[in-house]
């Protein structure tokens, strides 16, 4: 018995394998038909990736951007590629699930076929669609009615004839189109929400840098490169250059009801071709949906071939709670804003995270990477900020040991806190492959290895970190620092003043440029640093004690205990580093008190004395024999 299968104007008959609209033939090649027919049979109920790779192609080896590929074609030919997915759904991570209702009826004995029929229009199976096409290409959805039935069936054969040679043309070319090995993705806007309230838009597009930053093959910009576009009046083109990279994705969102629209487009940025475009309809509910639906259109349309561990981590899904992930991108909204109330407002939203998902990994890096932060900073004690931060950093890994950020992060603790080059060296190399184009662990490893003295390797990761994001003020900061402890001065100097240039905002740029100005004997070009950092950081104490220290060593007492006073009055309400006070002290050659602070330092671990036998500002204290006492359990 043959069984037909109908769904809205659509007719599929296995039998003669034929799919038919408004009874009008459409043509599919023998692999889509047979995606296809799986999907209807099994109306309502998911089909997993694995058994329709299993059953449509029996006897090839093919990757899941094969089945992508596919699905989307057929959604073309029903006309449901604009984000409905009335016809085929798909199910995050697992597969797809033909979700309209069907009628199936048993179909009438066929008669003998007429000498002017012709059989149904396909393909070749030898001229199937190959596994990477353009998406920007037309694919025809259903053929225009035509009065007489033979000019019908010239316009099914010559419609079939087109997308036939249309295939073969892509098939051809397909080795010609021009490789993209780096992108930028913008921050997705949200229409009707003011900017510094696009924590949806902004987190989605941190989540997508994070997932597309897991391909092997593919370099993508870093939330910290593209941040400053947030709102900005520019072209994805004009963007790109900025940022050298071969690709734009950028976006709009908009929330009606409990439903997302997102609208996205990727440009090619030497000629400002259009690669793809589309939209999506989503639940809110189902965030991870679009992402993946987003990924998967991005990895085809720049043809990008996906390993097997590729594809693991695309699909890696992070909470199955929804309002744990919505706090989640609360959390690296106000986070990646890198400012003291910024991140405490984003460590609130990763701890209420994990305690709507206890096992959501993220949440715990989350709030790993925010207590580092503090510490880092100044804005909270070492000896508090760095142990919650590892013990965050160590719930995250326990759950997700692939999560390069909390390998990045956990090097960092060790680097900063625990004085232990050789646990965060190997933390950094974790990071570095699991993710071989992760800015930061880069930066952060060559700032390891020049203070380990380590200086060729040192630079090589510096310059590393500057290839994957050439425009973060933090790498191009850091990366000038590693260069200068290398021996590298000049161009530091080059480094840091491009940073500056970037941002005169940035304060600690002008902190780094102030210490080697100050090295090189130039100390009133230190002191304009150091005063523009203090003001850029509303006064962050590292900078406002580098400040008295310059004051000091150009004679200047007053200004010198002036800032010294400072840190004083600020040490009644808030921490100020113990570090700080030493370096204010030497400044005003109180030795004593300088070493006695300096003691203190290296019990709270304060966050310089990671360089305290580098740092210029101590020159005069390391030639004193009580240095080396102090700085004994300094493992560098």
């Amino acid at each position: 018995m043959n069984v037909l299968y109908e769904f809205g104007e659509f007719l599929l008959n296995p039998q003669e394998r034929l799919l038919l609209c408004d009874g009008k033939p459409v043509p599919l090649t023998p692999k889509a038909f047979e995606l296809f027919l799986v999907l209807v049979q099994r109306e309502g109920r998911l089909v997993e990736k694995e058994e329709l790779l299993r059953t449509v192609w029996r006897d090839v080896a093919v990757e899941e951007g094969n089945l992508a590929v596919m699905v989307s074609q057929l959604r073309k030919v029903l006309g449901d590629d604009r984000g409905t997915h009335a016809f085929i759904e798909t199910v995050p991570r697992h597969g797809y699930r033909f979700v309209a209702p069907v009628t199936r009826r048993e179909a009438p004995d066929p008669s003998p076929p007429s000498s002017k029929e012709s059989s149904p229009a396909q393909l070749p199976e030898a001229d199937a669609p190959a596994s990477h096409f353009s998406l920007a290409e037309a694919h025809p959805s259903r053929l225009r009615q035509s009065a007489l039935a033979g000019l019908a069936i010239l316009v099914v054969c010559a419609g079939a004839l087109i997308a036939w040679r249309a295939v073969r043309q892509n098939h051809t070319t397909a080795g010609n189109v021009e490789a993209i090995h780096s992108l930028a993705i913008l921050p997705f806007q949200e229409i009707g929400v003011q900017s510094d309230k696009n924590y949806l838009g902004e987190g989605t597009t941190d989540a997508l840098i994070t997932r597309l930053g897991r391909f092997s093959t593919l370099i993508v910009r870093p939330t910290s490169a593209i941040e400053r576009y947030n709102g900005a009046n520019l072209n994805p083109v004009q963007i790109g250059q900025q940022q050298s990279v071969d690709a734009v994705l950028e976006g709009l969102m908009q929330r009606e009801g409990d439903r997302i629209r997102l609208t996205v487009q990727l440009v090619r940025v030497h000629d400002g071709a259009t690669l793809w475009a589309d939209s999506f309809d989503e639940k809110s509910t189902d965030i991870f949906g679009l992402e993946d639906e987003i990924s998967e259109r991005v990895a085809q349309s720049l043809q990008i071939h996906l390993s097997r561990a590729d594809v693991k981590r695309m699909a890696r899904k992070p909470t199955e709670n929804s309002a744990a992930y919505d706090a989640y991108l609360k959390g690296r909204y106000f986070w990646n804003k890198r400012t003291t109330e910024g991140v405490r407002r984003g460590l609130d939203y990763f701890r209420q995270a994990i305690q709507l998902d206890p096992h959501f990994a993220d949440g715990y890096e989350g709030v790993a990477d925010s207590y580092a932060i503090m510490g880092l900073y100044g804005s909270m004690p070492p000896a508090q900020a760095f142990p919650a931060a590892h013990k965050a950093a160590l719930k995250a890994l326990s759950m997700d040991d692939s999560l390069a950020d909390a390998h990045a992060t956990l090097g960092l603790i060790y680097f900063y806190y625990d004085w232990d080059g050789a646990a965060a060296e190997d933390e950094f190399q974790r990071a570095i492959d699991i993710n071989p184009n992760y800015a930061m662990a880069h930066s952060w490893s060559g700032e390891t290895l020049a203070a380990m003295g380590r200086f060729p390797e040192a630079v090589k990761e510096a310059n590393s970190a500057l290839k994957d994001d050439p425009l973060s003020l933090i790498v191009n900061t850091n990366a000038g620092w590693t260069l200068f402890l290398a021996g590298q001065t000049s161009q530091a100097v080059q480094i840091l003043k491009k940073a500056i240039e970037l941002d005169p905002k940035f304060p600690r740029s002008h902190f780094r440029l102030g210490l080697i100005y100050e090295a090189s004997g130039r100390m009133h070009d230190a002191i304009g640093e150091f005063q523009q950092a203090v003001q850029s950081s509303n006064g962050n104490p590292y900078y406002e004690a580098s400040l008295a220290e310059a004051y000091g060593e150009i004679g200047d007492a007053q200004n010198a205990t002036r800032m010294l006073n400072v840190l004083k009055s600020r040490a009644q309400n808030e921490y100020v580093p113990a570090f700080g006070f030493a370096l204010a002290y030497e400044g005003l050659h109180d030795k004593q008190a300088a070493f006695q602070w300096l003691q203190k330092a290296s019990l709270d671990h304060s966050t310089s004395m990671a360089f305290a036998k580098m740092d210029p500002s101590l020159a005069s204290l390391r030639s004193d024999q009580r240095f080396a006492t102090v700085a004994q359990n300094l493992r560098f």
